[in-house]
């Protein structure tokens, strides 16, 4: 796909993540180095709502964030006028997976089906309709009882808070530190360029 051909005046938001900070250099030079007083920083996860709340006011704007964030920003809403309009490939060798990708972890050495039937489950607040989702596919197999965090969800596993947990795994360094596993792929992300869909 290429680049969305942009307005002279187009804003574009981009998240303040240093670990984006890569994606969106390139991205940002993919467009044109466009001047810094176009630009807008802000929180990833906030990026589709500023795209879309300004996008209402007139404003020519799109935004820079994770697919993982632009899919929950629209479980959260139900229906935007957004759309992705370009997705920029991640492939991170520091990666586990190349990329990042909301997994559900558990105790390390064992897997879903050996664990208790009533479990508590510590879910990245960031991700969680995205857990909803997931978690409500798996009902039958197990009674789960959300706990949402922000920040370091391993830790709430690691002193005894809850029996797994969904978060993003990149490099894998916490959950290893934790004697977690990945017991799942819940939902795998790249860098994307959204906008306003147009009629």
């Amino acid at each position: 796909m290429e680049t969305p051909a942009l307005a002279k005046d187009c804003i574009i938001v981009v998240p303040n993540n240093r670990s984006l900070a890569t994606h969106v250099g390139l991205t940002l030079q993919d467009l044109g180095n466009p001047p810094k007083e176009r630009i807008i920083i802000s929180k990833g996860e906030d990026i589709p709502f500023v795209v879309e709340e300004l996008s209402r006011n007139g404003k020519n704007i799109i935004g820079l964030t994770g697919r993982d964030l632009f899919e929950e920003y629209n479980l959260s809403r139900g229906k935007t006028n957004l759309k992705v309009l370009k997705t920029i490939s991640w492939d991170d060798k520091e990666a586990m997976f190349g990329k990042p990708v909301l997994c559900l972890l558990g105790p390390k050495g064992k897997k879903l089906k050996d664990l208790p039937e009533n479990l508590k489950v510590c879910i990245n607040i960031k991700y969680k309709n995205l857990a909803k989702r997931y978690l409500a596919a798996l009902n039958g197999s197990h009674n789960f009882t959300s706990v949402y965090l922000s920040g370091s969800t391993e830790s709430a596993y690691s002193m005894g808070i809850s029996d797994l947990v969904i978060d993003i795994v990149y490099t894998g360094s916490s959950i290893r530190d934790a004697a977690l596993e990945v017991y799942d792929k819940i939902f795998e992300s790249d860098f994307v360029i959204v906008g306003v869909e147009n009629d």
